[in-house]
């Protein structure tokens, strides 16, 4: 694919392949209509006019074979361009999903000079015809990848332009700047009034800080786009690998009395109450001389610093050992909840009061049975309101693709880089060459760019009939 529009009419299957109820074939390009009536037919028999009919009213037509036998009962809709979701004239039919169905049905439209379309063809002709910026086509991706509701949710706002007129705004902030600037270059010994050097540096901090706003929440977008981290910590035998089957559904970690069962990490993606959640079972933490189990022991200590949240696994029988508060002292507290196991052991047993025992201070607790259930209800409710109550960014302002994040990286060294050449006194040349260089990285956000090799790449990542 290039920059500059095809005119070729293309098509793509829009649902997902393989034998359904419905399967929906979309079609897009200019004149699509009266290519396609010599492929369908009236239910009556009769001829289908070439002339479009009305736009977004959905009829019943029925698919024909060349000597006019029918191959499908369709329904059949006319998008009319430039208000279709491609800006071209677009069709779509709503056949049956027999996979033998619709493949004669593309080789029907094949025929006809219809080709086959490109993984994200169609959107990127919305975007080359102006209907979504690149942000927004994004956006719309990552709606249909969303692993959540939340992720759901913040996808549909992007698409709304949420994102998108932040960038802009922050792009005509630089803009303003770099005029002020240029005009000073330019007409030196003009009588002009041109932003002073404080003035141009408030700017530049005001889109820094914005910016940098963004790639803070980036954090949340892969956690919505990827799932949160939530690992499961705690000495050999007080049930790590008993929860995570438990939250998991499956039975994938072994589960016995000798120590040192789990060795490297386990890992399920799951969801609870519409959150992705990565869970993670860990090798129990203790002191080995077992080479195997060591390195299991290293890989559980990275994942408890670096989880987005860590269920510290305490046994109910036994108490508190001088091992879980080794492990409680490593333990981020604020991404920690201890979780009481082993409860149906002894239901009369008064847990001991955290603090007390040596704990660095009063964490949140909850008490379960990994054996019976009791108190997972709980448990996953907890998880579900940590999860669900971490901040957000503004409204339809998470940043989700790392591509999106590595240009505001870019853009923010390159902000960083024209405030420095600017305290220093050094020539205000280098100091517009490097705000043109953030307006370059900032206009990748929303595709305000030329590089055609960027665009074929985010699009080929895209569905066929997307």
């Amino acid at each position: 694919m290039d920059t500059t529009l095809s005119n070729d009419t293309i098509a793509a299957l829009a649902t997902p392949p393989g034998r359904s109820g419905v399967a929906v074939i979309r079609i897009s390009g200019t004149g699509v209509w009266p290519k396609l009536a010599s492929l369908l037919r009236h239910p009556n028999g009769k001829l289908v006019d070439s002339t479009p009919p009305s736009p977004r009213l959905m009829q019943r037509l029925d698919f024909v074979e060349p000597n006019q036998q029918i191959l499908d009962q369709t329904l059949v809709v006319f998008f009319p361009g430039p208000h279709s979701f491609t800006g071209e004239d677009q069709v779509e039919i709503h056949g049956h999903g027999s996979p033998v169905v619709v493949a004669r049905m593309m080789e029907r439209l094949a025929e006809l000079m219809i080709r086959p379309a490109q993984p994200g063809e169609f959107s990127k002709r919305a975007f080359l015809n102006g209907k979504s910026d690149l942000a927004q086509a994004e956006a719309l991706m990552n709606l249909i990848n969303a692993a959540s509701l939340r992720a759901a949710r913040e996808a549909a706002r992007q698409m709304e332009g949420s994102l998108s007129k932040r960038l802009l705004n922050n792009r005509s902030i630089l803009l303003e700047a770099l005029a002020h600037l240029e005009a000073t270059l330019d007409f030196a010994d003009e009588d002009i009034d041109p932003d002073d050097q404080k003035a141009i540096i408030r700017r530049l901090t005001q889109v820094s800080e914005d910016l940098g706003t963004l790639l803070q929440g980036a954090v949340l977008g892969r956690q919505l786009s990827e799932g949160f981290d939530l690992a499961i910590v705690g000495r050999p035998n007080v049930g790590k690998s008993s929860l995570f089957n438990r939250l998991s559904g499956q039975d994938r970690a072994i589960v016995t009395s000798q120590p040192g069962t789990t060795r490297d990490l386990l890992e399920s993606g799951i969801e609870i109450h519409g959150i992705p959640i990565r869970l993670i079972d860990t090798a129990g933490l203790r002191h080995t001389q077992e080479r195997i189990e060591q390195e299991g022991i290293r890989r559980a200590k990275e994942r408890l610093q670096e989880a987005d949240g860590v269920l510290l696994l305490l046994d109910s029988g036994t108490g508190i050992l001088p091992e879980d508060l080794i492990i409680a002292q490593s333990a981020p507290i604020d991404r920690t909840l201890i979780v009481w196991n082993k409860v149906d052991l002894n239901p009369e047993t008064t847990l001991p009061n955290l603090q007390q025992s040596g704990f660095p201070q009063e964490m949140e607790s909850t008490a379960l049975s990994c054996k019976n259930g009791v108190g997972m209800a709980e448990l996953l409710e907890k998880i579900a309101h940590y999860f669900g109550s971490l901040p957000v960014d503004g409204e339809g302002c998470v940043v989700m693709v790392s591509r999106q994040r590595e240009a505001l990286q870019r853009t923010l060294s390159h902000l960083v880089q024209a405030e420095a050449i600017l305290l220093h006194g050094e020539k205000e040349e280098l100091v517009a060459l490097s705000i043109r260089e953030a307006l370059g990285s900032l206009g990748e956000l929303v595709g305000q760019t030329s590089q055609e090799d960027l665009l074929d790449l985010i699009f080929s990542s895209f569905c066929i009939g997307k």
